[in-house]
């Protein structure tokens, strides 16, 4: 599915994003079908603007489902951490009017421990972004150590009140770093441990998730999976009706088991 070079740009910078993987018409199917989960949510009632967060996400719906099983996305997951890989769960969030759309800079898993894990997230907008109003920025390369302990004041300023990304004696937007100004269609696929962010008020941005994680191969990582993920291994039996998933997914259970074990 990719180049050397695209593999290469993943390992190096910890993202990469493929432009207009997805055709307008095939947009215009995810976003129906993603109105439809955050309305049945909702229990049929109009959309009022609040907030919705819903995880999981893709599991409610056979149309988003089949991006899951996609080579756009299940291909190109393979290239990326190899074809070892586990389900880890999906999502779907919109932004409720009430709110900025920002996020301060941060790391899904941060940690020296965590960079050693090849996790990755994908991300696919159903709103065009840009710098000025929601778009992902990234900062490429601090998905490896010891970039990524530098970083650390950032995982510090994340989600505390009053602060807008302060650190290192400038605002959380003049951070160096990669935007990434998407059109619905584009797809981004970022490692856990990369420090990203999102600035500029943006109070209706909405975007679809998914989750993937290589095989754990030492109770580290598997205790990590555990404290990260661990709805991840109550499978949701739609996902084994679908010979391609039913293989991320059939050791699930038993790794969890395993998981809490550990826990223990």
């Amino acid at each position: 599915m990719l180049t050397p070079e695209e593999q290469e740009h993943f390992d190096v910078f910890g993202f990469l994003c493929l432009r207009q993987a997805f055709a307008s018409d095939e947009m215009k199917e995810i976003i129906r079908a993603a109105d439809e989960v955050w309305t049945e949510d909702r229990e049929g009632k109009s959309d009022d603007g609040r907030h919705q967060s819903l995880a999981p996400f893709a599991e409610r719906s056979p149309r988003l489902l089949d991006l899951a099983e996609d080579d756009r996305i299940y291909g190109v997951v393979s290239d990326l951490i190899g074809p070892d890989f586990l389900w880890s769960g999906s999502e779907g969030n919109k932004e409720g009017i009430t709110g900025t759309g920002e996020h301060n800079w941060h790391a899904d898993r941060p940690g020296v421990e965590e960079t050693e894990y090849r996790r990755l997230k994908v991300m696919i907008y159903l709103e065009e972004t840009t710098k000025e109003q929601g778009a992902l920025r990234v900062i490429p390369g601090s998905h490896r150590p010891p970039f990524h302990q530098w970083l650390w004041p950032l995982q510090a300023h994340h989600n505390k009140d009053g602060t807008i990304g302060n650190s290192f004696g400038v605002k959380g937007e003049d951070i160096p770093a990669c935007v990434l100004e998407i059109v619905p269609g584009d797809v981004v696929f970022f490692h856990h441990s990369l420090f990203h962010a999102a600035f500029g008020k943006f109070p209706r941005r909405r975007y679809i998730a998914f989750k993937f994680v290589t095989r754990p191969d030492s109770d580290a990582k598997l205790r990590s999976m555990q404290r990260y993920a661990p709805s991840a291994f109550d499978v949701d039996p739609v996902l084994r009706e679908r010979p391609r998933l039913r293989q991320i997914v059939e050791d699930l259970p038993a790794l969890g088991e395993k998981a809490r074990g550990l826990a223990v």
